[in-house]
């Protein structure tokens, strides 16, 4: 009946700020919502991620967190959202917001693990006058227990991890065979637990090299509580492979830093999910009505495998000029100040094509301009 009641509650409070501001327009729900570290406690600092394609706020405006569960933090500001409230944009419609969650919602870790409804909450913009639909960011301190519960060992989160997503293995040291021995961490001082791994049984490395302080800190495992340690990550970003590695396992072993490699221990096997199919090239261009007096962006998304630098060729009128689209496999762009690049042209359109690091067209279109005798200005 509690619980029925704290949803009921939830439910209300979410309708709430759109009641006070009737003129508020909806903009729609999060594409995906996410959390890196996958797995962690109310206590821990954790990154939300909130991925706002298809709605209908302005790509990259600033958005500001309404939460209302387990408390307000920035109860009273709809109409002017608190600095701390506001989320950082990451570009491509991702933004994220970091907390600790005890913190930021002035609740103590027993409070909120004993509730599954929190974490409710809207994106907005600063005044108000736009949101998201209500969503609630998933908790994880049912994992942790289950964890704990379970006596094993070793445990992933997701237990097949994705290339492209966050990733979080806890592993217990008490129980963990170190040196041939149960525990055998227990028998030496070490300062810090590291991550020598690779994928697909060990072709692509990230090794533990004691002597590069970057690689130190990277390979780092957390001191969660306890005997309980975790490594976090994104395995695309941690190996350096690119979006469309298609990974089989991750293979791994712990060793000590100070003393280095001490002794070893070695984990399971991590198996990978199936990946998805890599998308369709996209091509598209913004502004999509324009003259010769704008600043046009170029974008291309999802390149094929073999498609490396892409290279436009962008001709107005007797003038052509050329050049290399940045980025990487998934998104290659550029950004072209037409008012410098073709003054004194006159032409009723621009022709591009782009092609491939083998020469090989990809894209080939006549883009329409708006007549310099039709624009205003304000």
């Amino acid at each position: 009946m509690k619980k029925l009641l704290l949803t009921i509650f939830a439910m209300l409070t979410a309708l709430l700020p759109g009641t006070l501001c009737a003129q508020t327009a909806e903009c729609g729900s999060p594409y995906k919502i996410w959390t890196n570290p996958v797995v962690y406690r109310a206590t821990d600092q954790v990154t939300w991620y909130f991925d706002m394609t298809d709605t209908k706020f302005s790509t990259g405006e600033d958005l500001y967190l309404w939460t209302w569960a387990p408390s307000e933090p920035d109860a009273g500001n709809w109409e002017n959202s608190s600095d701390f409230a506001k989320l950082t944009y990451e570009g491509d419609n991702i933004y994220s917001f970091t907390i600790v969650p005890t913190e930021y919602y002035g609740v103590d870790a027993e409070t909120m693990n004993a509730n599954d409804d929190i974490f409710w909450g809207r994106l907005k913009d600063k005044v108000g006058s736009k949101q998201s639909d209500v969503f609630q960011v998933s908790t994880s301190h049912l994992d942790w227990k289950a964890y704990i519960e379970s006596g094993e060992v070793v445990m992933a989160f997701p237990e097949k991890f994705a290339l492209k997503e966050p990733l979080s293995i806890l592993v217990d040291i008490s129980k963990f065979v170190f040196g041939g021995k149960v525990g055998g961490l227990k028998d030496f001082t070490w300062e810090s637990l590291h991550f020598h791994s690779g994928l697909d049984a060990w072709s692509v490395l990230q090794e533990a090299q004691m002597w590069l302080p970057e690689i130190v800190e990277k390979t780092k495992l957390d001191h969660v509580e306890g005997d309980i340690y975790r490594m976090d990550m994104v395995p695309m970003e941690y190996y350096g492979v690119e979006s469309d590695y298609e990974a089989e396992d991750l293979y791994w072993l712990l060793t000590t830093h100070n003393p280095d490699w001490a002794g070893t221990g070695d984990g399971p096997v991590l198996k990978a999910a199936a990946a998805a199919p890599y998308p369709d090239p996209k091509f598209n261009y913004f502004p999509t009505k324009f003259c010769l007096a704008d600043i046009l962006t170029l974008t291309r998304q999802y390149n094929g495998k073999t498609d490396g630098d892409l290279t436009f060729e962008l001709t107005a009128g007797t003038k052509t000029i050329t050049g290399i689209m940045q980025g990487n496999r998934d998104k290659r762009a550029v950004v072209i100040d037409l008012n410098k690049e073709f003054a004194g042209i006159t032409a009723s359109k621009i022709s591009l094509k782009i092609t491939n690091s083998n020469g090989i067209l990809v894209e080939e279109v006549d883009l329409p301009l708006v007549p310099l005798s039709e624009i205003t200005y304000e």
